[in-house]
This record gives structure tokens, sequence and C-alpha cells, in this order.
């Protein structure tokens, strides 16, 4: 097996900037990271481990969500999260990372119009591993507005961007 890297990343104009990342290691491990290159005390990223081991960092070294999940091997089934984030349309500029489209196995490549503004709009990224015949567990009544995905074995890793339900008053 190879190192896959896949990018999500947001066409600003004619500009594309990082919003997240996902690596899937030789050793057969999946990272989650939320690029942050002004801020470098924040590690923010997911880890989900060849043997199911499971975890989030943001600060620090402390893991939060330390949980013992199923491997993600040909035996994989069903469906398991990865790591789910707002966007919003200033966000990815702010972060400041641009993408080189060359530097990554595939970027799932978000239009900044199909952002929310953070205030009328609650989009979300969800990246989760997937079974052959499985779809991410997204809450109920989201709206998909693009899905994709990647790998050519299972767990497949799919990169969704969604608008979450409105609540009523």
């Amino acid at each position: 097996m190879h190192e896959e890297k896949y990018a999500v990343a947001v066409r600003d104009g004619p500009s594309l900037f990082m919003f997240m990342w996902v690596r899937h290691s030789e050793s057969g491990d999946f990272y989650v990271v939320l690029p942050r290159p002004d801020d470098t005390s924040i590690d923010a990223h997911a880890s989900y481990h060849a043997d199911g081991q499971y975890h989030f960092k943001s600060h620090g070294t402390q893991k939060i969500m330390h949980q013992h999940r199923q491997k993600p091997d040909p035996n994989f089934t069903g469906t398991e999260n990865l790591l789910d984030q707002k966007i919003t349309r200033i966000g990815p500029r702010s972060i400041g990372q641009r993408c080189d489209e060359t530097e990554w196995s595939a970027v799932f490549e978000i239009p900044v119009s199909d952002l929310g503004d953070g205030n009328l709009q609650n989009t979300h990224l969800s990246a989760d591993l997937i079974a052959d015949g499985a779809a991410p567990s997204l809450v109920p009544d989201a709206r998909v507005i693009r899905q994709t995905r990647y790998r050519v074995s299972s767990p497949f890793l799919a990169l969704t961007l969604y608008e979450m339900p409105h609540l009523e008053s």
C-alpha cells in the first residue's frame, strides 16, 4: 500500500484555500488535520489507527474523545466518522494556507458560493470511513450539497459538504 493524501479546499476566485486534509498512511492509519499555519500551538487533528484506536487532539498532547472502534481493514462494516467541522466562507481564507493541487492524491474542491456566511447557514464538512454500500451518518434531515468517495478499496473515504437542518423556534 502507498500513502494517500486528500485535500479539502475552497475555491475563492482564482485562489484555492486549504480547509482540512486527510492522510491514509502506509501503515493503515487515517489522519484528519485542520491546518493552522499561523498558530503552531493548535495541532487540531483526528487519528484513526489501524488497530481501531481513535482520538482527537486540538492543543497540546491531551487526547479528546479517545475511543476504540473497528479496524479500518477489509472487514470494515458500516460507517465511522473521522471528523465533522463547521465551514464558512471566511474560514478557509482566514486560515491562509494555499492549496497546491499537485501535492495531493485528490482535492475535494468547494466553490465559496456553496458555503454559508456563518450566520444564516450552518454548513459542515464531514470526513467519514464507509464500507462498500454504506453512507456517512449525517444528522437527520441534513441537505447534502456535494459528496465524493475516494480510495479503491474498503473502507472508502467519504467527504461530504452538507447543511444542517434549520431548527424551528
